[in-house]
């Protein structure tokens, strides 16, 4: 279970400060929005927190994340704590981002698994932030 958002003032401007758990806000709805398939790609930039997000919520729904990246020949640090929740990394060569998504897609379509856009944007995940934010004490 994880602690309520943390709201501070900062100069009189409220700040939620879900930065302070791992995988930031979406790993707060993304869980429960994961139940149409067993296998979430999502393709995106090596530094991108996205891939830490959907680990972490695959990891606690019991489904399998799959990140497609352009190949790198070091990981980056947020893909290495994404290893750690059970992420599966496909690196791509010349992998500008158009490239990156098309090889995702592809996988896609070859295996069943359901393609994630940029942003982490599932299915209901605008509403369940939209949810989570009206509930905050402010």
């Amino acid at each position: 279970m994880l602690p309520p958002p943390e709201v501070r003032e900062h100069e009189g401007i409220l700040v939620v400060r879900d930065d302070l758990i791992e995988g930031g806000t979406k790993v707060r709805v993304a869980p429960r929005l994961l139940s149409s398939s067993d296998e979430w790609v999502f393709a995106g930039p090596a530094q991108g927190y996205a891939q830490l997000a959907l680990a972490i919520a695959c990891e606690q729904a019991g489904k399998r994340a799959v990140f497609f990246t352009a190949k790198r020949s070091k990981p980056m640090p947020l893909t290495m704590r994404s290893l750690e929740h059970g992420l599966r990394v496909v690196q791509v060569p010349y992998g500008r981002i158009s490239h990156v998504q098309a090889k995702a897609r592809a996988y896609c379509e070859a295996s069943g698994a359901a393609f994630i856009e940029l942003g982490l944007k599932l299915p209901g995940m605008e509403d369940a932030l939209v949810e989570l934010a009206s509930a905050l004490p402010i």
